[in-house]
């Protein structure tokens, strides 16, 4: 099975309830069987999880015409225990795919605790990808956050599908919390200066339960917080949201305001694979297990002392026969997962030769239709006083993923910056930059500044205080107000007339870049 998703958390009754250990188990318990039963039949129940079993449910919609196959099983001990549930759905109408996903419900003394994995299995050795339909946080795991006598956590953070306000009062309490060194998730945090705010944060909120808590960050609060953000990169975009990982050397993802529709998706996709790297082993079914397996050697032990203490021969001999019995029973595991890992192994070898093939046919079929690869070689020199001819061109061989505003030609007049072939080379490899990110359809899958520099070897900034201290973010182009945060830098700590920017928009709506200033660094000089 292919992972693509995993939530892991401890559940607790909620405050002034009176629920034990054992109560919240049945809790979650009747809670899957309602999950798993919603709009089939026949109805399980929590009773039906006692033992191990199979059911296969048909869905009780005339509209729909679905089925799940439903298997279970109780692992460990009395004091260490996991309940697991598979749930498999045909995902292709050939049946060649099947979407899963496994809920485990884990106790041990005081602790309960669920996990949620999501994935897929190919069948027949065809692997078909999950629609994106299917692909989004079980309901699960909704109806367990609604559970008003239930409170959910991963590590010091609390679980619960809704975003929180942050006034003034609570800014040093925000800091803490991204500085906390036991943190586990990530942070989002969302400009809450206006509704479009509210609504960002609710969607994510929603949408990441269990990936990332969600934070609504007032005006007033953010310049409280603002050169603590700065110091980590991590300040708050007008209008969008950053995502603080909880190691803050790490680069924070931003999202800016033309990007909000994509956020909550976006962020989904890319927490949703980090979950999978950092969870991927089940751990709440492993201890379980070795539990299991302590006891039953614990017996085995016993027995054989028993019988080497009673003479009884016959009795040591079928303990001996139980011992490899067991024993077999974990080498056919162990040789199911090796089959697992080289079945993975075969089929990602196959989707890399398939996009080679791909990659192949589009160059072929590029250059049979007579479509014109540019030869950059050919972008006349930069006028050391006029951008025209160079950005017309650029223009034209971009097909519009790149256009030069008014002002990107005055500050190229008027400023005189003297590496006027380190400009030229800089600005045809934004070009390519923006024909690419068309073509992505604004779909980079990295951070901005770490594709500029891996793809392109331009040196990116996304963001920058001094311009947002000094209100030059802003610019209208079109009648539309863009932000022209993000700049190259030619050249840094040399002297003021050789530093370099060039500044400009990332439209993901119109899928282009909008350049805005050519020349010197806008401020400081």
């Amino acid at each position: 099975m292919e992972l693509l998703y995993v939530v892991e958390m401890d559940v607790r009754p909620a405050d002034a309830v009176g629920l034990t250990p054992e109560g919240v188990r049945d809790r979650l318990m009747n809670q899957l069987a309602e999950w798993v039963s919603f709009e089939h039949s026949p109805v399980l129940t929590a009773g039906d999880f006692s033992t191990d079993g199979t059911a296969t449910l048909v869905g009780d919609r005339e509209d729909r015409n679905d089925s799940r196959r439903v298997s279970w099983s109780v692992e460990g001990t009395a004091e260490t225990r996991a309940l697991v549930v598979t749930v498999r759905t045909e995902i292709t109408t050939s049946g060649r795919a099947d979407f899963i996903c496994i809920a485990t419900v884990f106790d041990e003394g005081d602790r309960t605790a669920i996990r949620l994995d999501l994935g897929r299995e190919s069948l027949d050795g065809v692997l078909a990808p999950a629609g994106i339909n299917f692909f989004r946080r079980p309901h699960l795991l909704v109806s367990i956050l609604r559970d008003r006598d239930l409170q959910c956590w991963s590590g010091p953070s609390r679980v619960d599908g809704r975003f929180n306000w942050v006034n003034p009062r609570h800014a040093e309490f925000v800091w803490e919390a991204l500085s906390a060194r036991e943190r586990l998730l990530p942070i989002l945090l969302v400009d809450g200066r206006d509704d479009g705010g509210e609504r960002l944060a609710r969607n994510a909120a929603g949408e990441l339960a269990g990936l990332a808590p969600v934070l609504a960050v007032d005006a007033q609060s953010q310049r409280l917080l603002a050169d603590r953000l700065d110091n980590i990169d991590a300040s708050i975009p007008y209008g969008g949201a950053r995502l603080v990982w909880p190691d803050l050397t790490l680069r924070h993802p931003m999202f800016t305001a033309d990007q909000v529709q994509v956020v909550p998706g976006r962020l989904f996709r890319m927490l949703s694979s980090v979950s999978v790297t950092v969870r991927g082993v089940n751990q709440l079914r492993g201890r379980a297990k070795a539990a299991q397996r302590a006891a039953r050697n614990e017996q085995i032990a016993a027995d054989l002392a028993a019988a080497k203490s009673e003479g009884n021969l016959s009795k040591k001999v079928e303990t001996l026969a139980r011992v490899i019995a067991d024993q077999k029973t974990e080498i056919h595991q162990y040789e199911s997962w090796l089959e697992q890992v080289e079945e993975e192994r075969d089929r990602y070898k196959a989707q890399a030769a398939t996009a080679e093939y791909w990659r192949q046919e589009a160059d072929r079929a590029r250059q049979s239709s007579g479509v014109r690869v540019p030869d950059w070689s050919e972008a006349p020199n930069l006028d050391p006083g006029d951008l025209t001819d160079l950005a017309s061109y650029l223009g034209k061989q971009a097909q519009g993923a790149i256009v030069f505003t008014s002002s990107a030609h005055q500050s190229w007049k008027r400023d005189d910056y003297p590496n006027i072939n380190v400009m030229r080379d800089a600005l045809v490899a934004l070009t390519k930059a923006a024909i690419e990110y068309r073509r992505l359809g604004c779909q980079l899958g990295v951070l901005p500044d770490d594709w500029f520099k891996q793809e392109w070897n331009l040196t990116l900034a996304s963001t920058d205080k001094y311009m947002r201290k000094k209100k030059l973010e802003r610019f209208t182009f079109e009648g539309k107000t863009y932000i022209r945060e993000p700049h190259l830098k030619l050249g840094d700590h040399t002297s003021p007339n050789e530093v370099g920017r060039v500044y400009f928009a990332m439209d993901s709506e119109s899928e282009r870049f909008i350049v805005d200033h050519v020349g010197l660094k806008l401020y400081g000089l």
